[in-house]
């Protein structure tokens, strides 16, 4: 069930503009949504699992509701999720005058679920979500397509032309259109392959050190400075051993969604001249095109390796948008 509402206003400051602040919210409940329901259980002597009353990676077998099957790979598909989405919006729209119109937005928002970020392949080759199957609160955070911020510039421009001559011919009928797209990263979730787990499930969100702040998880600095080490890795460690065999962990105690990747500004550029001819027939034309997509050519970098275990972790390999890409084309039409 997905609930939607929302509350807009408008106001015009001037002839021709339209300014407008909104508020969007969404609000999903019983979702469908996978996870492995044979997790091994926890064994005390208070609470023995099939004579069990340790937990250890060895006896992990033995410490799963079905027998026989490994903990990561018996799924049930159920409708248990939740999400939520709360965003501002604000746009100022400059309609058609003197050649020129544009529209300004920009949105603040947040989006929030339980299971859609952190979806990862166990060794089993069943897509689970990260961590305790048993916590859906454990696994709430920001969603991995949540950006705070984004803004959007997008404008067509008719070059004024020159009401006669040559200069018409040369200077006139010229159109630029642009789009300028500036966003904050996309949620990042830093996830760790735990092998030693004493529940048996591999796939899990990384142990916090506790020796850093939140600001502190990412190393300072440009993008480009920290390519092969995005991450402040002394933030992070392995996570707590419980079991009693003096090797089985715990899970993960990071949340979901806690640093933001790498953020992005981007320009598009479109050029074009019409050229009037009367052959064939009348009003038929020529339009010459040149499209330019990252005009800048400034590098739009990926998200980095966010698994603490690769040889990769914290490096980035490489970009969300193509180096600059120009085409031409030539339009007949009559």
């Amino acid at each position: 069930m997905i609930q939607q509402y929302s509350l807009n206003v408008q106001t015009e400051p001037h002839e021709g503009w339209l300014l407008e602040i909104g508020y969007v919210g969404t609000h999903g409940a019983d979702l469908v949504r996978q996870r492995s329901f044979n997790q091994a259980l926890s064994a005390s002597a208070n609470s023995p699992i099939r004579g069990v009353t340790t937990n250890s990676v060895a006896n992990i077998p033995l410490r799963v509701p079905i027998l026989g099957v490994p903990p990561d790979s018996l799924v049930e598909m159920e409708s248990e999720g939740i999400s939520r989405y709360n965003g501002l919006e604000a746009s100022v729209t400059k309609g058609l005058g003197h050649g020129v119109q544009f529209l300004a937005s920009y949105t603040f928002s947040k989006t929030l679920d339980t299971d859609g970020s952190d979806i990862n392949s166990t060794s089993s080759g069943n897509a689970l979500t990260l961590g305790d199957q048993n916590s859906p609160r454990q696994r709430w955070g920001r969603a991995s397509f949540d950006r705070t911020h984004r803004f959007i510039f997008s404008t067509t421009w008719t070059l004024p032309s020159p009401s006669h001559g040559l200069r018409r011919a040369v200077l006139g009928n010229w159109f630029l259109a642009a789009i300028a797209t500036i966003q904050s990263g996309s949620a990042l979730t830093i996830t760790d392959t735990n092998s030693t787990n004493v529940f048996g499930i591999n796939e899990d969100r990384v142990q916090l050190s506790g020796t850093c702040s939140k600001s502190q998880l990412v190393n300072g600095g440009s993008v480009q400075s920290k390519l092969s080490g995005f991450f402040n890795r002394s933030c992070f460690t392995a996570p707590p051993i419980i079991g009693a065999d003096g090797t089985g962990t715990a899970f993960g105690n990071s949340a979901t969604g806690i640093v933001d990747g790498p953020g992005q500004a981007n320009l598009d550029l479109a050029l074009s001249k019409t050229v009037l001819v009367n052959w064939p027939m009348e009003k038929s034309s020529f339009q010459f095109r040149a499209e330019f997509f990252n005009t800048l050519n400034h590098p739009q970098f990926a998200n980095p390796d966010t698994n603490f275990t690769s040889p990769t972790f914290g490096v980035i390999s490489g970009t969300a948008v193509n180096a600059r890409v120009g085409q031409l084309a030539l339009r007949f039409a009559f």
